[in-house]
């Protein structure tokens, strides 16, 4: 089964007429975005004690103007898919510039300014970008989050799933206003400032934005199915980095299913081990041996439901060991070929600078990356299915598109991957207000020759949710895939 991805054009691409629209919000929208933003911290005020912290930095129009002129320069000399967007997206640096120059007249003080970067950088469809803000503020603080996730449905907006059992809360309610404020302000002002290779990415992002919060409590506004309102006011909870452990159980008709959310590493062990290649595969350690064991107690079961949804990524060094699992890496010994943006911005980072002495053939070629090996690795005999989203992004990326090469009879089922790869570097400090930008500084292309930033896979059988899916408790997605066996 050979998957469809989007050919590589000059012309940009129309994502349902993303680049006009994109184009149009930006410009047409931003006097609203900003107004939208006052709002929005005027319904979630800090409290007293937030309150207390340092006064927010104020800086003069023509410091904020050098700022962005900074920015642009480097951009344009530095970032490694300055050409491709614009080509395959109309991703225009200038246009993005200009439209930030005109904000700074609503501009007062470095929070507003930040909230300017962020809308900069989020026009550059690189869902690997962000601004790091140079100074500490209450309304950049959010450690809280909603306690319930949600979809998008058709341009509303529904409890997906509640964390911590919110009564009178119920999957599938809709949303109308959070603290006042309406859902789909509150999307359209996450969206501006949410990073993402993607519309649909994008999006997945700005509702994930949408959580988070300062305060312990909010207001909510909802209807139920049957068109009836209320309102509630709901305990927020703390924002955590704990991960969705690995999964995997048997499901009817001889069928296994094995859920990984995450490619990501033990940081802790990664840093303390000195974040070289050896303490790498420490930190993967234990995620390894998790996907051995399920492996094994899958091994016999006829298909295998591959569930990735929400995968953002982390270590490719991952890919290779969940590939070695599932593909013939002796036939396809190769996972991705790369090149690098040699920029003089780039030089002074660890472990560049020996470009500054490379021939110049050495500076633009391009690298095939070899799969790390691994040993006492079967391969699972039996059928292949991906569940896949547009939550997907990164190393999870770089694995579907080697899979759909090296296992070319795998089905992916669900929506179009996140579609981002590139190496993310924080590669510039604004002069003034000391933000810190991180983009991607290298191009990846997959096995079939085709960049893999911004082309996403295409799902052999797509599924759409409903309303009606939340409320009963449905997995489509699931059981589209166990449909398909």
């Amino acid at each position: 089964m050979k998957t469809r991805q989007p050919p590589q054009k000059s012309v940009p691409r129309q994502w349902n007429g993303w680049p006009r629209r994109a184009v149009l919000r930006r410009s047409g929208a931003a006097l609203t975005v900003l107004l939208l933003v006052s709002c929005l911290r005027a319904a979630d005020a800090p409290s007293p004690d937030k309150a207390k912290l340092s006064a927010i930095p104020v800086f003069t129009r023509a410091e904020m103007a050098a700022d962005l002129e900074h920015l642009t320069v480097r951009l344009k000399r530095a970032w490694a898919y300055a050409e491709d967007k614009r080509a395959f997206l109309g991703v225009d640096i200038d246009s993005l510039h200009a439209a930030a120059m005109r904000q700074l007249e609503e501009v007062h003080d470095a929070d507003g300014f930040y909230f300017v970067v962020e809308k900069y950088i989020g026009g550059l469809m690189d869902g690997h970008a962000s601004v790091r803000p140079g100074h500490e503020s209450p309304g950049l603080s959010t450690p809280r989050r909603w306690p319930f996730a949600l979809a998008r449905l058709d341009g509303h907006f529904y409890v997906k799933r509640l964390d911590d059992g919110h009564a009178p809360l119920r999957p599938g309610d809709e949303i109308l206003s959070v603290n006042g404020v309406s859902l789909r302000d509150r999307f359209e002002t996450a969206l501006a400032r949410s990073t993402g290779s993607t519309p649909a990415g994008r999006e997945s992002r700005a509702l994930g934005t949408m959580r988070r919060e300062a305060e312990k409590q909010i207001s909510i506004k909802a209807a139920r199915a049957d068109g009836s309102s209320f309102t509630c006011d709901l305990e927020t909870l703390p924002r955590d980095a704990t991960e969705e452990p690995i999964r995997w159980n048997k499901l009817e008709g001889d069928v296994g299913y094995l859920r990984l959310p995450s490619f990501a590493q033990d940081m802790k062990v990664w840093e303390e081990g000195g974040r070289n290649a050896t303490s790498l595969q420490a930190a993967l350690e234990a995620k390894k041996t998790a996907l051995r064991a399920a492996f094994t107690n899958l091994r016999d079961t006829r298909a295998l439901i591959l569930d990735l949804r929400g995968n953002g990524g982390g270590s490719d060094a991952l890919g290779h060991f969940l590939a070695h699992c599932l593909c013939d890496t002796t036939a396809h010994p190769v996972y991705y070929t790369l090149a690098t943006r040699i920029s003089e911005d780039l030089l002074p980072l660890p472990g560049f600078a020996h470009y500054k002495t490379a021939p110049e053939s050495a500076r633009s070629q391009r690298s095939p990356i070899q799969l790390l090996p691994e040993k006492g690795i079967q391969r699972y005999p039996g059928k292949l299915v991906v569940l896949m989203d547009e939550a997907c992004f990164s190393a999870c990326d770089c694995f579907l598109n080697y899979l759909s090469v090296a296992a070319p009879k795998t089905v992916f089922v669900g929506r179009t991957n996140g579609a981002g790869a590139g190496a993310p570097r924080p590669l510039v400090t604004l002069p003034h207000s000391k933000m810190v930008v991180t983009f991607c500084i290298m191009q990846v292309w997959n096995l079939n020759d085709q960049l893999i930033e911004s082309r996403p896979i295409e799902p052999t059988v797509p599924v759409k949710w409903t309303r009606d899916d939340l409320i009963q408790g449905r997995d489509p997605d699931l059981e589209t895939a166990l449909r398909h066996l």
